[in-house]
């Protein structure tokens, strides 16, 4: 079992601040080795489940095995919002398909030097990209 970590945590608070502030239940595509972000949106109350192609474990935290390439959608039954830390490039037109099909918004915080499209947001200390399909 993995266990929380929090420490790079203050490079995403103004994305955690962003969406706490605006959701109660989000979920977060491609959890790997890092739920910094979804911890710290657990503590502000949001309600999180995460996905991934691997069964990854967290205590406390849902994380169900998905594939963005062909999503169950019935997992994303009621979420406010969509987010993905640092994806693939190529992942993120998957991810943005899922997010029109559920009418609902997408962040994605590419890596620094990316830019996969969308809105560009600058909240708090973090930059991010949004799709608003609502």
């Amino acid at each position: 079992m993995n266990h929380i970590r929090l420490k790079n945590s203050h490079r995403y608070k103004g994305l955690v601040d962003y969406i706490a502030s605006r959701c109660d239940y989000v979920a977060e595509i491609g959890i790997g080795h890092f739920p910094d972000v979804a911890f710290a949106l657990l503590k502000r109350g949001v309600r999180v489940f995460a996905t991934d192609l691997l069964p990854f474990q967290y205590i406390g935290l849902e994380v169900i095995v998905d594939n963005i390439m062909e999503p169950d959608l019935s997992a994303y039954t009621d979420i406010d919002l969509i987010y993905s830390l640092r994806p693939p490039s190529e992942l993120v037109p998957y991810m943005v398909r899922l997010a029109r099909q559920l009418s609902t918004v997408l962040i994605i915080k590419p890596l620094t030097s990316e830019h996969p499209g969308g809105q560009i947001i600058r909240h708090g200390n973090t930059t991010f990209f949004l799709w608003n399909n609502q």
